[in-house]
């Protein structure tokens, strides 16, 4: 093999139908964490609200808490959609 040239063991290794299944599974969990986020968000919410009254948070802390879940639960979401389209694209190819 000579300076420069692929190595053949990674191109084996891209197009192997393992990664192909791990690329599913991990897409899916991806989103299925998204969806799990979204439907704690508001449980999540009043949690929140149910600490500040007990002085236990700061609304400052709560606001950030909230804004991070609000945040994190359609980015997750929605990377996980991307992936799964992704995966299902090259699986069809």
């Amino acid at each position: 093999m000579k300076l420069g040239e692929p190595y053949p063991i990674l191109a084996q290794l891209t197009h192997s139908p393992l990664l192909d299944e791990i690329g599913v599974v991990l897409a899916l969990l991806l989103l299925v964490v998204g969806l799990a986020l979204h439907l704690y968000l508001p449980r999540h919410r009043m949690a929140v609200e149910e600490r500040i009254k007990d002085n236990k948070m700061t609304p400052a802390e709560a606001r950030r808490q909230i804004r991070f879940y609000a945040l994190c639960a359609p980015t997750v979401t929605l990377l996980g959609v991307a992936l799964v389209i992704l995966v299902i694209y090259d699986l069809a190819q």
